[in-house]
C-alpha cells in the first residue's frame, strides 16, 4: 500500500512539474519607416527700453516717481522688444522697489502705491497728463503683480506699453517722504 501510495505522489509531483513547465511564448514584429522632421534651432531674447534702445536690465528713469503725490500719478512708455530669432510671448512676472536702504516711509509708499501696465500705439497716449489707455494688462499693488502673457512678438517686433504709478488720495501718511525705484520682472517664453 505503501508503495501504490508513494507512486501515486510521485506522479502527482511529475504532473504538478510538467504542467508549470508549459508556457506561452509569443514573438511579435511589426516595421515602419519614418521621414526624420527638421529641427530648427533659434535663439530667446526679450529686452526692455525707451523706444530708443534696450536692455535686459533697463533702468526705467523715465517713470520719475519723486513727483508722486496723494491722488497723483507718474507714468512713462516702456517699449518690450523680441531681440531673438523666433517668435515669444511675453509677460510680467513681478514687480517690487529696489530703493536701498529701505526706510519706512519707502516700505509704506511701495504697499500703498497702484501699478497699471497698458498697451499703446502712441507714446504720446503716455504723456505726464494723459488718461489710462486701454486696454490695461495689470492694474493693482507690487505684490503679486503679473499677468499672462500679452501677446505674440515676432523677431525684431516690439509693443509699446504705457506704465503707470499712482499714489491713491487716502494713502497713509507713513508714505510721506518715501521713495520708489520701481523695479519690473519680464518673463519670456517661446510659441
Amino acid at each position: 500500500m505503501r508503495k501504490i501510495l508513494m507512486s501515486a505522489v510521485a506522479a502527482a509531483v511529475l504532473v504538478v512539474l510538467f504542467a508549470s513547465a508549459q508556457g506561452t511564448a509569443a514573438l511579435w514584429r511589426a516595421e515602419e519607416t519614418l521621414k526624420p522632421g527638421t529641427i530648427t534651432t533659434g535663439t530667446l531674447s526679450l529686452a526692455v527700453g525707451n523706444g530708443s534702445w534696450a536692455s535686459a536690465d533697463f533702468p526705467f528713469e523715465a517713470l520719475d516717481t519723486q513727483t508722486l503725490g496723494p491722488g497723483r500719478f507718474v507714468q512713462a512708455p516702456l517699449t518690450i522688444s523680441n531681440t531673438g530669432t523666433t517668435t515669444l510671448g511675453y509677460s510680467l512676472v513681478g514687480a517690487a522697489s529696489a530703493t536701498t536702504p529701505q526706510s519706512a516711509a519707502d516700505a509704506a509708499l511701495a504697499a500703498a502705491v497702484v501699478l497699471s501696465v497698458h498697451v499703446t500705439d502712441d507714446s504720446a497716449a503716455c504723456a505726464a497728463d494723459a488718461s489710462s489707455p486701454d486696454p490695461s494688462l495689470y492694474e493693482g499693488s507690487l505684490a503679486g503683480a503679473a499677468f499672462a502673457e500679452a501677446g505674440d512678438l515676432q523677431p525684431g517686433e516690439g509693443e509699446l506699453l504705457c506704465v503707470r504709478v499712482a499714489l491713491p488720495a487716502n494713502a497713509s501718511p507713513d508714505a510721506a517722504g518715501g521713495k520708489l525705484q520701481l523695479v519690473l520682472t519680464w518673463r519670456g517664453d517661446q510659441r
